[in-house]
């Protein structure tokens, strides 16, 4: 569902779990108040929420692994707010978007997948992500998750759901997911059980497999486990949400010094905001490892927070000789002919990157066969303006998901190169636990010239392939034809390959 059709003001990322809960909820709202971010130089005392409340905010959220509160402000209320000594900034709540763009144990698929060995994932056989937790958030999972997913990859007692200042309150419900991208995202990672009736994929006839059965479509790091944080909602994910999930990923890396983390956040928006960026700092100097999506703005530019430099970003590409002829549904089974980056592409709504942004690599991010029971949303995979503010609910809803004409859908987006990413991340981890962006230079906000990239970036900047400009002429799932053009501000420092990247941890 490609990206630009889905404007910064809606959609990102997903939340739920249980343990140390790293944030206090407070009270309610008070009449016509705005959603706002207080920034503040350390986490609040109860004194100094107790002096917010008393100036008029009543606050959501209190961070508790930095300095920042969220909290509904009326506008008479906003000056004194900013007036008490502590307070350092006080900015909108605002909302991200996510970057789509677009029972029995199963068995193999008859093939490869292309997305797959394109990056070499078929010639590691020692590291499978084990013993590393990636938390996704996003738009959290459907009530029937398990019919996509392992049960043992998915963490449900750490699952959770955060809500947005002015949001409607929740308990926890991770698994009442807004929308199916969450669960597209998971299963980048763990992989999916996918059932080929002949109504799969969303383009073309047959069966995408040649043959109907239940497959397993393996993920990047199938050994990882999910720790689902559902932080967006119908209408969008807002900073107070996200940041929350930030906070209560940031406590359980600190509950579990040990455990090696990973964050996926395959949303992203304008701008990066103090709290925002104290969230992810903290996050990243207590050895998580943050992983984002560069954003489906093309020339527009990246979004925050990948084009913060201490976070690892993902542009998306493709394979240029992925289909077969059209109308077959089915990908290419013949194997990725180990040249390099000779068949790589770069697609047109990957974010460029503007002054001030660090786009680091480019990772396969166009036409994933992924779990999105919400297909009829879409035409020819792609998004439509007329979505921007719906939910599943008017042809598949969370409890009735198979009411959807497609259950998986070939799906593009740099949504799904980062958690392609994120999988290549869990499988050095797996090999070296130790390894973070922790040595990061985070520097100052509004002065990205002051930022740099920690030890884990650096590594996979290293070992990633160089993608020279380029254009090539691309056979998309609808048989028509577009050319696809792309510079030296589209490609970071290169394609990551999972061989390449092992060798060099």
């Amino acid at each position: 569902m490609e990206e630009d059709s889905l404007k910064r003001s809606v959609l990102a990322c997903l939340l739920a779990g249980l343990l140390l809960m790293s944030v206090v909820p407070v009270s309610a709202a008070t009449a016509d108040p705005k959603g706002y971010l207080i920034g503040s130089a350390k986490p609040l005392t109860a004194a100094q929420v107790g002096q917010l409340k008393a100036a008029g905010a009543n606050v959501t959220y209190a961070y508790k692994n930095f300095g920042g509160a969220a909290a509904a402000i009326p506008n008479s209320k906003v000056a004194a707010v900013k007036a008490l000594p502590f307070v350092k900034s006080v900015s909108e709540d605002t909302v991200r978007r996510l970057d789509a763009f677009t029972g029995p144990n199963p068995q193999e698929g008859p093939n490869q997948q292309y997305w797959l060995d394109l990056i070499d994932a078929e010639k590691n056989t020692t590291y499978d992500g084990s013993g590393v937790w990636v938390a996704v958030l996003d738009s959290g999972f459907y009530p029937n998750w398990r019919d996509y997913m392992r049960e043992d990859r998915v963490l449900e007692e750490k699952g959770i759901a955060f809500v947005a200042v002015l949001g409607n309150p929740n308990e926890n419900q991770w698994d009442v997911g807004s929308d199916p991208h969450g669960m597209a995202v998971a299963a980048t990672i763990i992989g999916s059980r996918f059932v080929d009736d002949g109504n799969e994929g969303g383009f073309g006839t047959g069966f995408v497999t040649n043959a109907a059965g239940t497959y397993w479509l393996p993920g990047v790091a199938p050994g990882a486990q999910i720790i689902p944080v559902k932080v967006c909602e119908p209408i969008g994910c807002f900073e107070s949400a996200i940041i929350a999930g930030l906070d209560y990923v940031t406590g359980l890396k600190k509950a579990n010094p040990n455990q090696p983390i990973v964050i996926n956040e395959s949303l992203g928006g304008p701008g990066l905001g103090a709290v925002e960026k104290a969230a992810i700092d903290a996050t990243i100097k207590a050895g998580v490892v943050l992983v984002a999506s560069a954003g489906n703005s093309g020339a527009a530019g990246m979004g925050f927070p990948g084009a913060y430099e201490p976070v690892i970003s993902t542009g998306a590409g493709g394979w240029t000789q992925g289909w077969n002829a059209w109308p077959s549904k089915q990908w290419n089974y013949q194997e990725v002919p180990e040249t390099g980056v000779a068949q790589v592409y770069v697609v047109g709504f990957s974010s460029r990157q503007l002054t001030g942004q660090y786009l680091d690599i480019v990772s396969t991010g166009r036409y994933l066969l992924l779990p999105y029971p919400c297909a009829k949303l879409y035409k020819d995979g792609q998004i439509t303006n007329g979505t921007l503010h719906r939910t599943c609910a008017s042809k598949a809803t969370p409890d009735n998901a198979k009411s959807a004409l497609f259950q998986h859908l070939f799906i593009s987006g740099t949504s799904f190169s980062a958690p392609t990413t994120a999988g290549i991340v869990a499988l050095a981890l797996d090999k070296d636990p130790t390894l973070s962006n922790a040595d990061a230079t985070f520097g100052t906000l509004g002065n990205p010239a002051s930022w740099g990239p920690g030890s884990l970036e650096e590594l996979l900047e290293n070992s990633a392939t160089p993608i020279p400009p380029g254009s090539v002429n691309i056979t998309h799932r609808d048989g028509n034809s577009l050319t696809e053009t792309w510079g030296s501000d589209a490609t970071g420092h290169g394609w990551l390959f999972v061989d390449d990247v092992l060798a060099a941890v």
